[in-house]
Protein backbone atom coordinates (compact mmCIF):
# COMPACT_ATOMS: atom_id res chain seq x y z
CA UNK A 1 0.00 0.00 0.00
CA UNK A 2 1.47 3.27 -1.00
CA UNK A 3 1.26 5.55 2.05
CA UNK A 4 0.39 8.67 0.07
CA UNK A 5 -2.59 6.79 -1.43
CA UNK A 6 -3.17 4.73 1.39
CA UNK A 7 -7.20 5.80 1.62
CA UNK A 8 -7.43 5.59 -2.22
CA UNK A 9 -5.66 1.80 -1.69
CA UNK A 10 -8.39 0.63 0.57
CA UNK A 11 -10.45 -2.32 -0.25
CA UNK A 12 -13.57 -1.56 -1.80
CA UNK A 13 -15.32 -2.72 1.53
CA UNK A 14 -13.27 -0.28 3.63
CA UNK A 15 -14.22 2.90 1.39
CA UNK A 16 -17.66 2.55 2.26
CA UNK A 17 -16.81 2.61 5.89
CA UNK A 18 -17.21 5.95 7.78
CA UNK A 19 -14.38 7.13 8.54
CA UNK A 20 -15.21 7.34 12.33
CA UNK A 21 -14.85 3.27 12.01
CA UNK A 22 -11.33 3.37 10.31
CA UNK A 23 -7.50 3.81 11.65
CA UNK A 24 -6.41 7.16 10.91
CA UNK A 25 -2.55 8.39 12.08
CA UNK A 26 -3.07 11.85 13.29
CA UNK A 27 0.00 14.54 14.28
CA UNK A 28 -0.33 16.49 17.82
CA UNK A 29 0.21 19.99 17.44
CA UNK A 30 0.91 19.12 14.03
CA UNK A 31 2.00 23.23 12.64
CA UNK A 32 5.01 23.29 15.35
CA UNK A 33 7.62 22.51 12.57
CA UNK A 34 6.94 25.77 11.59
CA UNK A 35 8.55 26.95 15.01
CA UNK A 36 12.28 28.58 14.17
CA UNK A 37 14.85 30.33 15.98
CA UNK A 38 13.09 33.86 15.19
CA UNK A 39 9.70 32.32 16.63
CA UNK A 40 8.60 34.87 20.02
CA UNK A 41 6.47 33.76 23.10
CA UNK A 42 2.72 32.92 22.28
CA UNK A 43 -0.21 33.33 25.27
CA UNK A 44 -0.45 29.88 25.64
CA UNK A 45 3.34 30.19 27.15
CA UNK A 46 2.34 29.12 30.90
CA UNK A 47 4.41 31.76 33.47
CA UNK A 48 7.34 29.08 33.92
CA UNK A 49 8.07 28.79 30.23
CA UNK A 50 7.85 32.32 29.76
CA UNK A 51 11.20 32.46 32.54
CA UNK A 52 12.68 30.02 30.55
CA UNK A 53 12.55 31.73 27.30
CA UNK A 54 14.08 35.05 28.93
CA UNK A 55 17.71 33.09 29.57
CA UNK A 56 17.09 29.32 27.36
CA UNK A 57 15.11 30.53 24.07
CA UNK A 58 17.03 27.19 21.96
CA UNK A 59 15.69 25.48 24.92
CA UNK A 60 12.16 26.24 24.80
CA UNK A 61 12.12 25.79 21.42
CA UNK A 62 13.34 22.30 21.75
CA UNK A 63 10.11 21.46 23.92
CA UNK A 64 7.88 23.13 21.95
CA UNK A 65 8.15 21.54 18.85
CA UNK A 66 6.38 18.40 18.24
CA UNK A 67 6.59 17.59 14.42
CA UNK A 68 9.90 18.50 12.72
CA UNK A 69 8.43 17.15 8.69
CA UNK A 70 6.28 19.70 7.22
CA UNK A 71 2.69 19.06 6.23
CA UNK A 72 3.51 17.20 2.64
CA UNK A 73 6.08 14.97 4.33
CA UNK A 74 3.33 14.23 6.63
CA UNK A 75 0.56 13.78 4.25
CA UNK A 76 2.84 11.30 2.32
CA UNK A 77 3.29 9.22 5.62
CA UNK A 78 -0.33 8.88 5.69
CA UNK A 79 -0.94 11.52 8.13
CA UNK A 80 -4.69 12.27 7.72
CA UNK A 81 -5.93 14.03 11.20
CA UNK A 82 -4.30 17.21 12.00
CA UNK A 83 -4.24 18.58 15.40
CA UNK A 84 -3.68 22.63 15.84
CA UNK A 85 -3.39 25.36 17.93
CA UNK A 86 -4.58 28.71 16.72
CA UNK A 87 -3.39 32.14 18.17
CA UNK A 88 -4.08 35.77 17.15
CA UNK A 89 -1.60 38.69 16.51
CA UNK A 90 -1.49 41.87 15.17
CA UNK A 91 -5.32 40.79 13.27
CA UNK A 92 -3.48 38.06 11.77
CA UNK A 93 -3.75 33.92 12.35
CA UNK A 94 -1.05 31.66 13.53
CA UNK A 95 -0.34 28.24 14.99
CA UNK A 96 1.44 27.68 18.18
CA UNK A 97 2.46 25.99 20.84
CA UNK A 98 4.59 28.32 23.45
CA UNK A 99 6.02 30.04 20.09
CA UNK A 100 3.95 31.07 17.12
CA UNK A 101 4.75 29.11 14.46
CA UNK A 102 3.15 30.04 10.54
CA UNK A 103 0.39 32.08 9.74
CA UNK A 104 -2.48 29.32 9.34
CA UNK A 105 -2.75 29.74 5.79
CA UNK A 106 0.80 28.86 4.73
CA UNK A 107 0.99 25.35 5.02
CA UNK A 108 -2.85 25.25 3.89
CA UNK A 109 -2.08 25.97 0.43
CA UNK A 110 -0.02 23.08 0.28
CA UNK A 111 -2.41 20.90 1.65
CA UNK A 112 -5.13 22.30 -0.16
CA UNK A 113 -2.51 21.19 -3.58
CA UNK A 114 -2.12 18.08 -2.26
CA UNK A 115 -6.04 17.37 -2.15
CA UNK A 116 -6.22 18.49 -5.63
CA UNK A 117 -4.12 15.45 -6.90
CA UNK A 118 -5.34 13.11 -4.61
CA UNK A 119 -9.35 12.93 -4.80
CA UNK A 120 -9.45 9.76 -3.19
CA UNK A 121 -7.84 10.69 -0.03
CA UNK A 122 -9.52 12.79 3.01
CA UNK A 123 -8.31 14.79 5.82
CA UNK A 124 -9.70 16.08 9.18
CA UNK A 125 -8.54 19.12 10.68
CA UNK A 126 -8.82 19.64 14.39
CA UNK A 127 -9.22 22.97 15.61
CA UNK A 128 -8.23 22.26 18.92
CA UNK A 129 -7.53 25.14 20.97
CA UNK A 130 -7.76 29.22 20.75
CA UNK A 131 -5.68 32.23 21.70
CA UNK A 132 -6.29 35.71 22.16
CA UNK A 133 -9.13 35.80 19.57
CA UNK A 134 -12.05 37.62 20.49
CA UNK A 135 -15.90 36.31 18.56
CA UNK A 136 -15.21 38.88 15.95
CA UNK A 137 -11.69 37.31 15.27
CA UNK A 138 -13.96 33.47 15.21
CA UNK A 139 -16.76 34.59 12.67
CA UNK A 140 -13.61 36.33 10.41
CA UNK A 141 -11.80 32.89 10.43
CA UNK A 142 -14.74 31.24 10.24
CA UNK A 143 -15.39 32.94 6.74
CA UNK A 144 -12.09 32.26 5.56
CA UNK A 145 -11.84 29.04 6.39
CA UNK A 146 -15.00 28.39 4.68
CA UNK A 147 -13.86 30.58 1.18
CA UNK A 148 -10.13 29.07 1.17
CA UNK A 149 -11.74 25.13 1.33
CA UNK A 150 -15.26 26.10 -0.56
CA UNK A 151 -16.81 23.27 -1.86
CA UNK A 152 -13.99 20.57 -0.21
CA UNK A 153 -15.84 21.13 3.00
CA UNK A 154 -18.11 17.82 4.26
CA UNK A 155 -20.61 19.67 5.88
CA UNK A 156 -22.69 19.12 8.89
CA UNK A 157 -26.11 19.38 6.17
CA UNK A 158 -25.17 16.63 4.69
CA UNK A 159 -25.36 13.75 6.56
CA UNK A 160 -24.02 12.24 9.83
CA UNK A 161 -20.33 11.27 10.53
CA UNK A 162 -21.89 7.88 10.02
CA UNK A 163 -22.27 8.71 6.42
CA UNK A 164 -19.26 10.14 5.85
CA UNK A 165 -17.49 7.53 3.56
CA UNK A 166 -14.16 7.45 1.64
CA UNK A 167 -16.27 6.41 -1.39
CA UNK A 168 -19.39 9.04 -0.50
CA UNK A 169 -17.21 12.02 -0.70
CA UNK A 170 -15.13 10.68 -3.57
CA UNK A 171 -18.71 11.06 -5.16
CA UNK A 172 -19.40 14.31 -3.20
CA UNK A 173 -15.86 16.06 -3.61
CA UNK A 174 -15.33 16.59 -0.45
CA UNK A 175 -12.57 15.99 1.11
CA UNK A 176 -12.04 18.20 4.26
CA UNK A 177 -13.37 18.12 7.58
CA UNK A 178 -13.51 20.88 10.18
CA UNK A 179 -13.34 20.29 13.79
CA UNK A 180 -13.79 23.61 15.52
CA UNK A 181 -13.85 23.79 19.57
CA UNK A 182 -14.70 25.35 22.15
CA UNK A 183 -16.63 28.49 20.06
CA UNK A 184 -18.49 30.98 21.80
CA UNK A 185 -20.42 32.15 18.97
CA UNK A 186 -22.73 29.76 17.25
CA UNK A 187 -21.05 27.33 14.34
CA UNK A 188 -21.30 27.64 10.96
CA UNK A 189 -23.16 24.44 9.51
CA UNK A 190 -19.98 23.36 7.86
CA UNK A 191 -18.48 22.70 10.39
CA UNK A 192 -18.38 20.13 13.62
CA UNK A 193 -18.33 20.77 17.06
CA UNK A 194 -16.73 19.19 19.92
CA UNK A 195 -18.84 16.35 21.05
CA UNK A 196 -18.56 15.10 17.38
CA UNK A 197 -15.26 13.78 17.40
CA UNK A 198 -14.34 13.29 21.22
CA UNK A 199 -9.92 14.33 22.16
CA UNK A 200 -9.60 13.58 25.83
CA UNK A 201 -6.41 14.57 26.65
CA UNK A 202 -4.58 12.42 28.98
CA UNK A 203 -1.89 14.68 30.50
CA UNK A 204 0.32 11.88 32.39
CA UNK A 205 4.20 12.14 32.40
CA UNK A 206 4.48 8.53 32.53
CA UNK A 207 3.84 6.08 29.65
CA UNK A 208 2.48 3.62 32.22
CA UNK A 209 -0.78 6.20 33.16
CA UNK A 210 -0.44 7.19 29.81
CA UNK A 211 -1.72 3.75 28.74
CA UNK A 212 -3.55 3.59 31.58
CA UNK A 213 -5.51 6.65 30.32
CA UNK A 214 -6.15 5.27 26.91
CA UNK A 215 -7.89 2.18 28.17
CA UNK A 216 -10.04 3.76 30.16
CA UNK A 217 -11.17 6.85 28.15
CA UNK A 218 -11.57 4.70 25.27
CA UNK A 219 -14.75 3.05 27.16
CA UNK A 220 -16.79 6.25 26.83
CA UNK A 221 -16.98 6.19 23.57
CA UNK A 222 -20.06 6.08 21.61
CA UNK A 223 -20.71 4.78 18.67
CA UNK A 224 -22.05 7.54 16.16
CA UNK A 225 -18.54 9.71 17.35
CA UNK A 226 -15.08 10.01 15.88
CA UNK A 227 -12.54 9.56 18.83
CA UNK A 228 -8.75 10.13 19.16
CA UNK A 229 -6.81 8.30 21.39
CA UNK A 230 -3.64 10.82 21.93
CA UNK A 231 -0.57 8.80 22.13
CA UNK A 232 1.28 11.41 23.94
CA UNK A 233 3.14 12.36 27.21
CA UNK A 234 2.88 15.67 28.61
CA UNK A 235 6.11 16.34 30.15
CA UNK A 236 6.02 18.45 33.59
CA UNK A 237 8.38 21.24 34.58
CA UNK A 238 10.10 18.62 37.16
CA UNK A 239 10.24 16.12 34.19
CA UNK A 240 12.07 18.45 31.65
CA UNK A 241 14.34 19.80 34.65
CA UNK A 242 15.78 16.71 34.69
CA UNK A 243 16.14 16.38 30.91
CA UNK A 244 18.24 19.82 30.40
CA UNK A 245 19.89 17.67 27.27
CA UNK A 246 16.99 16.07 26.22
CA UNK A 247 14.48 17.03 23.80
CA UNK A 248 10.72 16.36 22.95
CA UNK A 249 11.59 14.19 20.01
CA UNK A 250 14.13 11.83 22.64
CA UNK A 251 10.80 11.30 24.94
CA UNK A 252 8.58 10.57 21.75
CA UNK A 253 11.04 7.91 20.60
CA UNK A 254 10.51 6.24 24.26
CA UNK A 255 6.86 6.72 24.24
CA UNK A 256 6.43 4.92 20.51
CA UNK A 257 8.64 1.98 21.46
CA UNK A 258 6.96 1.30 25.24
CA UNK A 259 3.36 1.87 23.12
CA UNK A 260 3.77 -0.15 20.34
CA UNK A 261 2.06 -3.36 22.16
CA UNK A 262 -0.86 -1.58 22.79
CA UNK A 263 -1.25 0.07 19.55
CA UNK A 264 -0.93 -3.12 17.44
CA UNK A 265 -3.60 -4.74 19.70
CA UNK A 266 -6.48 -2.71 18.97
CA UNK A 267 -8.98 -2.75 16.61
CA UNK A 268 -11.10 0.03 14.53
CA UNK A 269 -14.42 -0.85 13.05
CA UNK A 270 -18.29 -0.31 14.09
CA UNK A 271 -19.67 -1.15 17.08
CA UNK A 272 -23.09 -1.32 18.98
CA UNK A 273 -23.88 0.16 22.27
CA UNK A 274 -23.63 -2.80 24.35
CA UNK A 275 -19.91 -3.78 22.65
CA UNK A 276 -16.46 -2.63 23.71
CA UNK A 277 -16.00 0.72 21.57
CA UNK A 278 -13.00 0.43 18.90
CA UNK A 279 -10.00 2.81 17.72
CA UNK A 280 -10.37 5.61 15.03
CA UNK A 281 -7.63 8.28 15.24
CA UNK A 282 -4.11 8.12 17.05
CA UNK A 283 -2.34 11.22 17.60
CA UNK A 284 1.51 11.10 17.58
CA UNK A 285 4.90 13.41 18.43
CA UNK A 286 7.28 13.40 15.71
CA UNK A 287 5.35 11.48 13.60
CA UNK A 288 8.18 10.52 10.90
CA UNK A 289 10.40 8.58 13.39
CA UNK A 290 11.46 5.18 12.08
CA UNK A 291 10.26 6.42 8.01
CA UNK A 292 6.49 6.94 9.64
CA UNK A 293 6.33 3.32 11.62
CA UNK A 294 3.54 4.93 13.74
CA UNK A 295 1.63 5.61 10.65
CA UNK A 296 2.51 2.41 9.66
CA UNK A 297 1.25 0.67 12.98
CA UNK A 298 -2.19 2.33 12.65
CA UNK A 299 -2.68 2.23 9.10
CA UNK A 300 -2.04 -1.54 9.02
CA UNK A 301 -5.03 -1.93 12.03
CA UNK A 302 -7.56 -1.24 8.94
CA UNK A 303 -6.39 -4.70 7.37
CA UNK A 304 -8.37 -6.25 10.40
CA UNK A 305 -11.20 -4.86 8.87
CA UNK A 306 -10.98 -6.95 5.58
CA UNK A 307 -13.26 -9.87 5.42
CA UNK A 308 -11.27 -13.63 5.34
CA UNK A 309 -10.80 -14.86 1.79
CA UNK A 310 -12.43 -18.11 1.56
CA UNK A 311 -10.67 -21.37 1.33
CA UNK A 312 -10.45 -22.48 -2.31
CA UNK A 313 -10.26 -26.01 -0.76
CA UNK A 314 -13.67 -26.03 1.05
CA UNK A 315 -15.76 -24.40 -1.53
Amino acid sequence: MSKEHWMRDLPPELRDMSIINLAIPGSHNSMTYGINGSSQLAPDAEPAIRRWYRFFPCFVRRWSKTQSSSIIEQLSLGVRYFDLRIAQRDEKFYYCHALFAMEIFEPLIELRQFLDSHPEELVVLDMQHFYDLTPNHHQQLHKELIQFFGHRLYSTTEGSLLDCTLNRCLEMQRQVVIIYRRCPIPLPLRFWPSFAWPTPWPNKASVKKLQSFLEDSLLSRQPQQGYVSQCLITPTGRYIAFRVFFSLKRTARRVDKKLYPWITEQTPGPFDPKEKPRVNVFLGDFVELKDGQFCNWVMDLNSKLEPEEEDEAAI
